[in-house]
């Protein structure tokens, strides 16, 4: 079993995270160590490490397993601009620190307000590639771990996950066209699963069921209201 977490509050179509007080590093580190004695662990993003130390302002890196040097630095981007070349770039001022969360501070993914404007924090594909958390092929396993809460909207949490871009939609054809590259990822209120959080895995990268997207879900219940 392969095991990363990403520690996520969401609010008002928000993803939130953590940075610690400095009174609670010793209490973070525990936590932190904690979940990287989970065997089959990969990686942990808490929203408080940086690239540059956990007092700094660069990017949200992850913690990893004893002895792995990969490069999971969280990148800043809006993808209707890669793909279309519409829009804003997207900056780490789009993710608004919360000071709240388990690990003591967060970030906020905001309602979206400009139809060209999709930011999201990621990691190139090529920098995931045959990493712990590339799983594919037969007899593997992956977990996936996300403490959140969701007020609203449609999410893609969190996985490695790419649609494509040759699929016909009412944004019109995109300059950058790729194949769609599904492996596995978290989702939280998508239409067809009620509202639900759910996990879809692709068996081959493209679509299934007759449908233009790939849905193998398995769905477990939304926080009680």
């Amino acid at each position: 079993m392969r095991l990363f977490a990403f520690l996520l509050q969401l609010a008002a179509t928000a993803v939130m995270l953590a940075a610690p007080p400095a009174q609670n590093k010793v209490a973070y580190q525990r936590r932190v160590d904690e979940v990287r004695r989970t065997p089959g662990f990969v990686a942990l993003w808490d929203f408080v490490k940086r690239e540059d130390g956990i007092a700094g302002n660069g990017r949200f890196d992850a913690h990893q397993a004893p002895g792995d040097r990969h490069d999971f630095r969280l990148d800043a981007v809006n993808y209707v601009r890669d793909y279309w070349n519409q829009g804003r770039a997207a900056t780490y001022e789009d993710f608004p620190l919360l000071g709240r969360g388990p690990f003591g501070q967060a970030i906020q993914l905001k309602v979206e307000s400009e139809g060209d404007f999709r930011p999201c924090l990621l990691v190139p594909r090529q920098r995931l590639h045959d990493s712990g958390l590339d799983v594919k092929g037969p007899k593997r396993s992956v977990s996936m771990v996300v403490w959140l809460i969701r007020e609203s909207g449609n999410h893609a949490i969190a996985g490695i996950w790419h649609e494509g871009t040759d699929l016909a939609g009412a944004a019109g054809p995109a300059l950058r066209v790729e194949h769609g590259m599904r492996q596995y990822a978290l989702f939280a209120g998508l239409a067809a699963n009620n509202g639900a959080n759910a996990v879809h895995v692709s068996e081959n990268g493209g679509s299934s069921f007759g449908d233009r997207y790939a849905r193998t879900p398995a769905i477990w219940p939304s926080r009680p209201k």
